[in-house]
């Protein structure tokens, strides 16, 4: 694992990936923005409500990426002009500490000569939050089924009662996320 020296800058260039340089993997962690045109200049409808890539990282070194994100994220808290065009609430998330943080994005380079950013970071919670609420019910499903009269309906019948009869699993977690997007589309 490569340690980062602030004085030296061939690390520098070992973690951070150069501005044309290719990645290796379809995913980068990296340091994003959303597009705002008075910081970044005249607006295209091209970037007009992405995230830009500030920088792409090789590896991820958490103190050394840490370290550039809150800096910029200082830098913005004595920016004048906290205004977004679409975004209403810009100017709490610009002050925010977590404005710009380390995300897990896919990144596009536009033929107007921006990178920008397909956030992924946020299904990796989603994920997180849907397992720990079927890991919860698998939990009391287990406790019900050790339960002596579960276990005596089970030998009689051959079946779980129904106050333990399902546990879930991994597949199908996310199933829920499809019928409700198919339902936002109908309206």
């Amino acid at each position: 694992m490569l340690h980062y020296d602030s004085n030296s800058e061939d690390d520098e260039t070992d973690i951070e990936y150069d501005c044309e340089e290719i990645s290796l993997t379809r995913f980068n962690i990296a340091l994003c923005e959303l597009y705002n045109s008075n910081i970044h200049g005249p607006e295209t409808s091209e970037v007009l409500t992405h995230y830009l890539v500030i920088s792409r990282y090789k590896e991820f070194n958490m103190e050394y990426i840490s370290n550039i994100a809150e800096y910029i994220n200082n830098k913005y808290v004595y920016f004048g002009n906290k205004h977004h065009d679409i975004f209403p609430n810009y100017r709490t998330m610009l002050l925010s500490d977590q404005y710009v943080k380390p995300e897990i994005v896919e990144c596009i380079n536009l033929d107007s000569g921006h990178c920008v950013a397909i956030i992924k970071t946020f299904w990796i919670k989603i994920i997180q939050r849907t397992w720990k609420t079927i890991f919860k019910i698998r939990k009391e499903t287990i406790q019900k089924r050790k339960n002596i009269l579960s276990l005596r309906n089970r030998e009689m019948t051959g079946y779980w009662s129904t106050n333990c009869y399902y546990m879930p699993d991994i597949k199908g977690m996310l199933y829920y996320l499809k019928s409700t997007s198919s339902c936002s589309r109908a309206s």
